[in-house]
């Protein structure tokens, strides 16, 4: 199956979301030293958005997890596939959220332990 259209929204988002959170980071002054320093990890800021618990911050980090595991996805090859069974994500799903890691089937299996 051809899901090349969705890699360019995704890195376009990706981008935006981590750009964002970093200055919706600084508007809420959290660790403004950290964040105004460019070389700091991504990976940081969003540890310290979820810790926050700002409604904002915390749900614009599992966001932008969620898009940096699917643009990451495209770069092994393995983009479309259930993070859990391996199996085709339906590409309706994707449709209406490329960054979907999970087919339905395991989504309503586990919906209980992953979002």
């Amino acid at each position: 199956m051809n899901y090349k259209n969705f890699q360019y929204p995704l890195e376009t988002e990706y981008l935006s979301l981590a750009e964002k959170l970093k200055n919706e980071m600084l508007i809420n002054h959290l660790n403004d030293s950290t964040i105004a320093d460019n070389n700091t990890d991504l990976n940081d800021l969003i540890v310290m958005a979820k810790s926050s618990f700002i409604p904002n911050l915390f749900d614009m980090a599992i966001r932008l997890e969620k898009v940096d595991a699917a643009v990451c996805s495209f770069k092994l090859g393995m983009y479309g596939l259930c993070a859990d069974c391996e199996e085709e994500i339906e590409y309706s799903d994707l449709e209406q959220d490329p960054a979907q890691p999970r087919c339905k089937a395991c989504r309503e299996h586990s919906r209980y332990h992953h979002d």
